[in-house]
């Protein structure tokens, strides 16, 4: 019977290292995505130059675009224009990369505190990026 004990004890523990081997693979996977997340492994730009940026009023809030086109030129940024976008509808702040230089697009989405990065890449862009203002305005302009 002691052989016995031993075989199901060595089994227990084979079973508990592949379950615990299996748990440290999805705590990592969990880690890298709430890193990745916060762009913390994003790409990043891939330009010498400044980043230009259109800001575009997308809550209806008046001044909103002009405080946050004032507050990306103080990180640097350069802002080529800010005004009303299509509709006031906009419930979150929206990045969108136009130049296809998604580490650009997300610098910018982290200095204005959004996830909502998106790519409509235009052959002959005038701006890198597009920043719409959303309802959500109050996480990042001062």
């Amino acid at each position: 019977m002691a052989t016995q004990r031993g075989k199901r004890g060595r089994k227990k523990s084979r079973a508990s290292v592949l379950y615990s081997a299996v748990v440290l693979v999805l705590m990592a996977g969990i880690i890298y995505l709430g890193f990745s997340i916060y762009g913390l492994f994003a790409p990043r730009a891939s330009r010498e130059r400044p980043v230009t940026v259109l800001v575009l009023n997308g809550c209806g809030v008046s001044g909103v675009g002009q405080k946050a086109a004032r507050q990306l030129r103080a990180l640097g940024f350069d802002v080529v224009d800010y005004r009303n976008a299509d509709a006031f509808d906009y419930s979150e702040t929206i990045v969108v990369d136009r130049a296809g230089d998604m580490g650009s697009a997300l610098n910018v989405a982290r200095n204005v505190k959004t996830g909502n990065v998106i790519q409509q890449i235009q052959e002959t862009p005038l701006e890198d990026v597009v920043v719409i203002v959303g309802k959500d305005y109050e996480r990042f302009l001062d």
